[in-house]
């Protein structure tokens, strides 16, 4: 190098400066070589990290970020959603926390109750009611059908997306009477599910088919005890608004299947006195939901979700009281209840996915909420007994005591034997 023409060279790892040059000449031409030096390593640095906003994202949020930024490493930047994960404003949309709602829809906006037949706490007796003309002596067979809406909210938290439902149950059921003290039934049970998040984040939608066995045993006049088995198949419907700065709005959407089967037993023990009937009780109850593993369509953040498990087992005191009153035309039986449950596994689900447009497979880990252990419900019902062997009922029922979840059901049902 002819050092006239350039004044300063490197020896090794020290620069080696011509006394002759000028000092603002040296200094301009020390930029230069800084550049030259340093230019290639700031190219390939990366941009922040999206968890240096950690303290401003969920720990699900956080899940999804560290995913992407990874992937956003492994690919070089070269894959848009990827790309995306370092916008703060996307997270929302791109953490599947929804998914959440399958369970909770099975476990714990009905207070991880199993539908029962029509007249839950036991089949109807005919030393229960006073005399009037509902009195007439029942046959053996007997058919009910009876309809049940549920509706309410979960709340957001910051955890978590909320969700407003509105389900519907339909169940028909026929039992027939093997002694005067036992009754063994069936029943077929229809239930539509509908959760509808906040901020406009999508559905999901739920369709079930539930066959379910019964029977009530009196021991005594007064002492009971009751069993259920049942098994459904369950077909979901999930849809999430995308919305991605930089890249557009977009629809994913999956349809999942799953089973359920489910078992309860219990007993109690009518204190009655006159027309007061004064009946505590307690039952327990066990539920298995397998959701089979599933991929999403139709968007850029697409995911892929792991099977999911999800298991309940409660125990339920109550009380029940009933007074009834005779008419020339049949007989009216106001009722109050009170329930106090736990639950016992029910637990803090943790799902498994990763993003079907991720090409290195990284997977995130979505951990949902814990539920509440000690709840209760409280209901009101008038039911009547007509002659021919015909009587009805109207219920309502809320769950209070459970954390984020806001809970109503109206029940209307009715009963014919032959």
């Amino acid at each position: 190098m002819n050092k006239q023409n350039f004044q300063a060279k490197t020896s090794g790892s020290s620069l080696v400066i011509d006394p002759r040059i000028q000092p603002k000449k040296l200094y301009w031409k020390l930029g230069i070589i800084v550049s030259l030096v340093t230019a290639p390593a700031i190219a390939q640095t990366p941009p922040p990290s999206p968890l240096s906003q950690a303290t401003t994202l969920n720990p699900n949020q956080q899940s999804v970020s560290q995913a992407l930024s990874a992937c956003y490493l492994q690919s070089d930047g070269t894959v848009p959603l990827c790309r995306a994960g370092f916008i703060s404003s996307n997270l929302q949309s791109l953490t599947p926390d929804q998914i959440f709602s399958m369970g909770s829809m099975a476990t714990r906006i009905n207070g991880g109750k199993i539908t029962q037949p029509s007249d839950y706490f036991r089949l109807k007796r005919d030393n229960r009611y006073g005399g009037g003309a509902g009195d007439d002596d029942f046959s053996r067979l007997g058919f009910w059908a009876k309809t049940d809406n549920d509706f309410g909210s979960l709340s957001n938290t910051p955890e978590l997306a909320g969700f407003k439902f509105d389900n519907h149950n339909f169940v028909f059921g026929a039992d027939y009477r093997l002694l005067d003290n036992w009754v063994v039934g069936s029943s077929f049970a229809y239930r539509h599910n509908n959760a509808s998040f906040s901020a406009n984040r999508g559905e999901t939608l739920n369709d079930s088919y539930t066959g379910n066995l019964y029977t009530s045993y009196n021991i005594t006049d007064a002492l009971h005890v009751d069993a259920t088995a049942s098994y459904g198949g369950y077909s979901y419907e999930t849809t999430r608004n995308i919305n991605l700065a930089g890249i557009g709005s977009s629809v994913a959407k999956g349809s999942p299947n799953g089973g359920q089967y489910a078992f309860s037993w219990g007993g109690g023990y009518d204190f009655n006195l006159k027309a007061l009937t004064i009946a505590p009780y307690a039952r327990g109850e066990y539920m298995n939901l397998d959701i089979d593993a599933y991929s999403e369509t139709g968007s850029i953040a697409a995911v892929r979700f792991a099977k999911q498990n999800i298991e309940s087992l409660t125990s339920t005191l109550g009380i029940q009281t009933a007074y009834t009153f005779s008419f020339p035309w049949g007989v009216l039986i106001p009722q109050l209840r009170g329930e106090w449950h736990h639950q016992y596994l029910d637990g803090q689900r943790l799902i498994q996915a990763s993003f079907i447009d991720d090409p290195t497979g990284q997977n995130f880990t979505l951990a949902g909420a814990a539920p509440s252990r000690d709840y209760y419900t409280f209901g009101a019902e008038v039911s009547s007994v007509l002659p021919g062997g015909i009587s009805a009922f109207l219920a309502y029922e809320t769950l209070q005591g459970y954390n984020h979840i806001d809970s109503n059901k109206l029940m209307l049902g009715g009963r014919l034997e032959f």
